[in-house]
């Protein structure tokens, strides 16, 4: 028994200073040092029961018994930690596992942004939301390329189909979709509900003042591709602080990154020769986060992102939807639901409370919402605010995936008890609060080059 708690000993004081030297190399001091602690007191604790070993001191039969309990109990918890455990059926399910209502229809209008763009919050606020968003580092530029990109969704199909199975297809076009950049790839049936009743344009709708103008969304896709992009942990981590603009900045390169992979794999899938479109922020016809949850990229937490097993929160996404016949992927279970039920870092954290304690019946779905007017109306506040991402940097999720935390959220995936262990690891070391700055509004800022032909 003394090699069994040795051994299992030892490999958590090892894995406790592997975990605090890549807290180090993550940027997050409290958890390394709190980390460092922690394995040398494991050591020590190590050390002093090898020492009293060695001495004769725990031949008796009590000591013998305690150590029976202590050594079954650290190997079944280690057991315990990667066994499938709590596992949530409605998980594998998909959408369908959340639906609690009749299901309605949204029309893209009503989206915060949107309704900001005709002025729903008032001529100043409407400007906020566009001249803030050119404070990055490269000065809007990428969010006026996804503007131009929003016109390359569609194009002519080529009139000979190539001939492939279903499967070799779906391979060669997950192969492709990598190629062009996407770090996530799955795919499912286009759901109806998940799709817009119309779509707003920035061109006909008029800057600050509207109205809006939309038209009928008429989607006959049968499949959708969807498409995730992971964003840079060290910029995410620095928002709301005096690098906040680098945040900022690597939002919108994201999404150009999506909506030049999404415009080229539509345009790859029409030269194959079926129909399909391209649809990413700046012209998209469907809600993209549920049909990720149906395509298995992972699972919606409750800060309203997707959550996936990869990178936690911090993708951004964009999809395809084609009449090409393809393999669908499945739902899968990670752990989410389980797990944000039982954590409210991201809303004890939200700057304007905008994130609820308990889910509710959205539009036929149970999940949780996001109270977007609060979180619109806080990042138009501040100089460095637009673009907040708070919910993402305090998520337990939202790691780089060194080794320490791919052996943890390996187990997160599969174990309840790993989950809990992850949660009160995430509270310990890492902290229950976050810190950040709101900086003042600068008195003046110049609109950015995409808005100044919009609606005049």
């Amino acid at each position: 028994m003394f090699y069994l708690i040795t051994g299992i000993g030892g490999v958590y004081a090892l894995f406790t200073l592997w975990f605090a030297l890549s807290c180090f190399k993550e940027r997050t001091p409290r958890a390394g040092r709190l980390g460092l602690l922690a394995s040398v007191v494991l050591a020590f604790l190590i050390g002093i029961y090898a020492w009293a070993w060695t001495r004769g001191l725990l031949a008796g039969t009590v000591a013998q018994y305690i150590q029976w309990v202590v050594g079954l109990g650290m190997a079944l918890f280690t057991i315990a930690l990667f066994l499938p455990l709590g596992r949530r059926p409605k998980s594998l399910a998909g959408t369908r596992g959340m639906r609690e209502g009749a299901p309605e229809k949204f029309n893209q209008k009503d989206t915060i942004f949107n309704r900001a763009h005709v002025g729903a919050f008032g001529p100043e606020e409407s400007k906020q939301r566009w001249a803030l968003q050119s404070m990055d580092p490269f000065n809007g530029l990428y969010w006026t390329l996804v503007m131009m990109l929003r016109h390359q969704v569609t194009g002519k199909v080529r009139p000979q189909a190539k001939a492939m199975s279903k499967e070799e297809i779906t391979a060669d076009i997950k192969r492709m979709a990598k190629h062009l950049g996407a770090d996530l790839v799955g795919i499912t049936t286009v759901k109806d509900d998940f799709v817009y009743s119309e779509n707003f344009s920035y061109e006909e709708s008029k800057l600050s003042v509207g109205p809006a103008v939309t038209t009928p969304v008429d989607l006959k896709h049968k499949y959708i591709i969807c498409l995730g992009r992971e964003m840079d942990y060290g910029k995410i981590h620095d928002t709301l602080t005096s690098k906040n603009e680098d945040s900022l900045g690597e939002i919108g390169k994201t999404y150009y990154d999506l909506a030049h992979i999404s415009c080229v794999l539509a345009s790859y899938i029409r030269y194959l020769g079926y129909d399909a479109r391209a649809h990413h922020v700046r012209n998209e016809q469907v809600f993209q986060a549920p049909h990720a949850v149906d395509a298995g990229l992972g699972e919606q937490g409750r800060h309203t992102y997707l959550i996936t097993k990869e990178f936690g929160p911090r993708v951004r996404l964009a999809s395809v939807t084609t009449n090409l016949e393809l393999v669908e992927d499945k739902p899968v279970d990670i752990g989410v639901q389980d797990f944000c039920e039982n954590c409210e870092l991201c809303s004890a954290n939200c700057p304007p409370q905008a994130l609820p304690k308990e889910k509710e019946v959205t539009r036929g779905y149970l999940r949780w919402p996001q109270k977007s007017e609060q979180c619109f109306r806080f990042w138009v506040s501040g100089g460095n605010t637009f673009g907040c991402t708070l919910c993402l940097k305090i998520c337990p999720w939202n790691k780089p995936r060194f080794f320490v935390h791919k052996i943890a959220f390996l187990g997160a995936s599969r174990s309840v008890v790993m989950r809990r262990v992850l949660f009160w690891i995430s509270v310990l070391f890492y902290g229950r609060e976050i810190h950040w700055r709101k900086l003042p509004l600068p008195e003046e800022i110049e609109m950015p080059v995409e808005t100044k032909t919009w609606g005049r």
